[in-house]
């Protein structure tokens, strides 16, 4: 990125992280359609009238054409703009600045391993805050990092003012009691996940029924099973939050196996 755009200053950017395999990128429309609407969002409209969407789909796809294999790719769209400049009236989408970053994707180094967890407050974001806009300012997750995290853990989980769960650093969250699936509701501090879609998408042939609710720290300290998903690394299960360990049956495991494949195809 250029040093001194806004994106680099002040993470005013949108952007989006997954897997590809073989040299295809795994749910490129999911991942490209949340992109649209949190481009839209942040820097349209735009002068291209409805033509707009295609030449920002073809952009970004050639901005990728060159990658092969398997691979972790972040595509990150940004406008260059002078300091202290927020808008200056309609712009092309050929204005818009893309960077498109990629790094060996090793699935060896994340399968079958699961995850601790570490409560914390969530630095709640504004109620008009879209869940599908994915910003590249991770301030407040790095000092949320440095201040929680104790040896040994992976990770943060996000807690909300009412101790409800929301979402951790890098995943959505799901719990299971009595076999049915809750997740937080969509919102400024849940969101969007391309994996969460998928496993919503799939939830009524694994689960009794699916929920969109808030759930306690306490509910699911209580439940089945608690698990994580995230489009590069897909999902996860959580093995302890803070000091509580989260034991699983064999019978859960081999079916959160076969969720796990369903989602990853």
């Amino acid at each position: 990125m250029e040093g001194r755009s806004r994106a680099f200053l002040y993470g005013e950017s949108v952007f989006s992280t997954m897997r590809m395999i073989n040299g295809e990128l795994r749910d490129w429309d999911l991942h490209f359609e949340r992109l649209r609407k949190g481009i839209d969002y942040l820097y349209g409209p735009f002068s291209n009238e409805d033509n707009w969407v295609a030449l920002l789909k073809n952009r970004l796809e050639a901005c990728c054409q060159h990658e092969e294999g398997d691979k972790i790719v972040r595509i990150t769209v940004y406008r260059h703009q002078e300091r202290g400049l927020r808008r200056t009236g309609l712009i092309s989408v050929a204005d818009l600045k893309i960077n498109c970053f990629a790094s060996p994707y090793e699935a060896f180094r994340t399968e079958g391993k699961s995850v601790r967890l570490r409560t914390c407050a969530a630095f709640i974001k504004p109620h008009w805050w879209p869940a599908f806009l994915k910003a590249g300012s991770y301030l407040d997750v790095i000092l949320a990092q440095k201040l929680f995290l104790k040896d040994h853990d992976d990770d943060l989980l996000f807690l909300s003012h009412d101790d409800t769960i929301l979402e951790s650093s890098v995943a959505n969250i799901f719990t299971v009691r009595h076999n049915k699936l809750y997740t937080a509701p969509l919102g400024p501090n849940v969101l969007e996940g391309t994996m969460r879609k998928k496993v919503l998408e799939v939830a009524h042939e694994f689960f009794d029924d699916l929920m969109e609710t808030q759930t306690t720290l306490e509910q699911a300290m209580k439940g089945d099973a608690v698990f994580g998903s995230n489009s590069v690394r897909g999902l996860f299960l959580v093995n302890a939050i803070d000091d509580h360990d989260i034991a699983y049956t064999k019978e859960f495991k081999e079916k959160f196996e076969l969720l796990r494949a369903k989602v990853m195809t």
